[in-house]
Parts: C-alpha cells; structure tokens; sequence
C-alpha cells in the first residue's frame, strides 16, 4: 500500500483462527493458509492473522519452539506464496529466531511476497517474557503499522507508529479471557482496541484466536476492524474461526488526538497504602448538601473538584482526555483519580475513553457527563466499571468505595509493570 495523496477505500480482513497446541503446529498453518484462500477470493488488500499463528502462541519453553520450528515446513515461505498468488499484504503472527532469541513477531509480507519486517512484540505479557526476547521500534511499511498484542495497551507504541507515518494500525493478537466466550471477555475486544483507533485517527485491525491452547488459554475471539473515529465495521464471533470481511477508509494524513502535555521524564506511583477512598460524582451540585455524613475524600460536579481530601487527583476536561498522554501524565505525576468532566467532548466513545485511560494508567477515573449521555460514573484501575447511575434521567450521586492499594500499583498482569514497559519502550 503506497502513501495515499487522498482517501481511499480498502478492503482488508481478519482470519480468525481456531487455537491449535503446539504439537498441532502443521494443522495451524494449513487453517491460516485455507483462510489466505478465502480472504484473497473477495479482493482483500491486507490481511491479518493472529499472535503466534505458527506454531502457536503457548510455547512450553524455548526448546520446544525451537524444536516446532525446525520440524518445518518454513511459514515465511507458505505464507509468501499466498500473498503473490492473491497480490495480497499479510500480517501473520510467527515466532522467529533472531540473534536476540525467540521474538514473538508481527511478519508483514507484501503483495509480491516480500517480507518487508518482522516486528517483535516490545510489551512482554505474563509469559512471554519465558521464552521470548522483547522487540525494538517496529517500522513502518506501506503506511501499515504492525504491533503485536500487548503493545496494544501502552499507547506510547501506537503513537510511535502513527507519527512515523502509519495510516492503519494493525495488531496480530491472540486476546484471552478468563471465563468461556460469550461470557469470557478482554478489554481489548472490548473497548480498547476502538479507543487505539480514535485517540490515532486511523483505523485499526485486529486478528486473534478462539478456543484453548495448551490447556491453559482460552481465548475471546471478537477480531475486528474498526473505523478511525473509533466505530465498529465488523466484529467476529466470539467462539468461532472465520475470516471477517470490511472495507476501511484510509486517510491521507491521521489526525491523531494531540496536546502540548509532556510526559514526565521518570514515572512515579502513589505511595502504597492500606484502606478505600470514597468518591462521589453529583450529577447536579444540590446533591451535595445530602451528602453529609457519608465522608467522601473526592467530590466531583460539573465543574470539576468539589472537595478533596487526602487523595492525588487532577482534573482533565473535554476532548483532552482524547488524548492519551494528557491522562498519562497525571498518572505519572503519582495521581490516584483523574477527574474527566465531560461535558463537552466530540465522541460518543466516553465510557469506552474512560475504561481505557483508567486500565493503561491504573488509576481511579471519576467522570462526569451530563444525565443526557447517560450520567455520572467511575471506573477502576483494571477496566472496570466501579459504579454509575442507576436514574440517569433524574439527579444522582454516583458513589464507588476504591481501594487505594490499586492505583499504587502499575502491575497489569505477573511480570507485566506498566511503568517498566514504558521505561522499557523509552529505552
């Protein structure tokens, strides 16, 4: 895909694939190559395949990878095959061996079978870090911005990509859950993943798995392809393989969610401490006088801070919270809540922002918007809404009891620390 003077139209497609063992490596390539097949029938320009495609995600240790891969036959080459015979880009997800060791890559081959890069997940998740070296800056090709899983949640990288030039964000990804699909979600499929693609100003594609792998994964599903004002085109389902089909709109330059707001050059946590915060959100400041007594450490209106006691919150408003690093600086200024008061913002994607602010940062977001958009409400440092109204449609105060020990760690997973990834990626 060359630089475009204008935008264009381009059909793209996601091959959602069942998750195969290790041992069943050869059985995942022939599922990835069938669905080249399938996607390169109806016209597609670009297509994606998830996180560890070939030979799976779950490695078990180095040697055996290395050993999955010796067996053959080489992915680089079926997959080159593919992209010629259809004149078709691939980003397919392939553990590599490179003179740093195993790297958990994004390979992107073009249309004439050229593999232009191989580029390595940088934010190692839980396991990874067992067998895999992280990556470096990944580049970026045809105006395509390759990343991989992970690298989804610290938007420093997708920013990177965009200002080196990248008009579609691309994520090979292999998203788990916790519980069995449907029910089974990950904030990526979520809601992060739309949030990448508005605060970019480009569109987004993503490609993962459904099922289990190795017994110990079992994966959402939900691939997608989303528009650059963060809008779902087409979302897959969330327990079976199929190639999701859509046609995106390629700007001739992203727009990209920006303000003058520096990071602070050394990332700081709150002290860790025991006990809850109490925060309330009025819908309308003639709730205030009822709440006495009820001991609320944050109190928040439509005008922003109320009272605060003994807690770190600032205050972000309108479209700045858009911008990802406006959040991010308060996070790391040591703040414990960012207050959004949203009252005048240009998306309907304000839960959606909200969530995504408050899991990459871990911090306590406290939002108010108008009973019109849905009415006040709270969200904690892992995702997830805390409280919100249940009389959107009549005034309310919204109340969440927050365990202040979140927000002073930065730790999203085992062995996975925000602020060290950042310092990592800053590396």
């Amino acid at each position: 895909m060359s630089e475009p003077a204008e935008t264009r139209t381009m059909r793209v497609a996601c091959g959602q694939v069942g998750a195969r063992d290790l041992a069943a490596a050869a059985g995942a390539l022939d599922d990835a190559l069938a669905m080249c097949d399938a996607a390169g029938a109806v016209g597609t320009e670009l297509f994606v395949l998830p996180e560890g495609t070939y030979p799976a995600y779950v490695m078990g240790s180095a040697d055996a990878a290395r050993a999955a891969l010796a067996a053959g036959p080489d992915p680089e080459v079926a997959f080159a095959a593919k992209a010629r015979e259809y004149s078709m880009a691939i980003v397919v997800g392939l553990v590599v061996d490179s003179p740093a060791g195993l790297v958990n890559a994004a390979v992107h081959l073009d249309a004439t079978g050229e593999v232009r890069t191989r580029t390595a997940k940088r934010f190692l998740w839980h396991f990874d870090r067992s067998w895999f070296a992280p990556g470096q800056e990944g580049a970026v090709v045809d105006g395509i911005g390759a990343l991989v899983c992970a690298d989804g949640r610290l938007p420093e990288i997708s920013r990177e990509l965009v200002d080196r030039g990248a008009r579609v964000l691309v994520n090979a990804t292999a998203w788990v859950t916790s519980f069995a699909p449907p029910v089974g979600l990950n904030p990526q499929a979520e809601f992060l993943w739309r949030v990448r693609a508005l605060e970019s100003g480009v569109p987004a594609v993503a490609a993962t798995k459904v099922g289990t792998e190795a017994g110990v994964c079992t994966y959402s599903g939900r691939s997608q392809i989303v528009a650059a004002d963060g809008s779902l085109i087409a979302i897959a389902s969330a327990t079976e393989p199929e190639v999701l089909v859509g046609d995106i709109e390629i700007p001739a330059t992203a727009r990209p969610s920006r303000s003058a707001v520096e990071l602070p050059a050394v990332p700081l946590a709150p002290p860790l401490r025991p006990g809850h915060a109490y925060c309330v959100v009025v819908s309308d400041p003639s709730l205030v006088g009822s709440l006495a007594g009820h001991g609320a450490q944050l109190l928040v209106g439509p005008d922003g801070i109320i009272d605060v006691v003994d807690v770190a919150a600032e205050t972000i408003r309108g479209d700045s919270m858009l911008d990802p690093y406006v959040a991010r600086a308060a996070a790391m200024r040591g703040c414990e809540f960012v207050v959004w008061i949203a009252s005048d913002v240009s998306t309907s994607f304000v839960t959606e922002v909200a969530l995504t602010r408050a899991m990459e940062n871990r911090v306590f977001v406290a939002v108010w918007q108008p009973s019109s958009a849905g009415g006040p409400f709270i969200a904690g440092p892992s995702g997830r809404l805390l409280a919100s109204s249940p009389h959107p449609d009549r005034p309310y105060a919204v109340g969440a009891q927050c365990l202040l020990a979140e927000a002073a760690t930065k730790q999203m997973a085992p062995n996975t620390d925000a602020w060290s990834g950042v310092v990592e990626i800053r590396r």
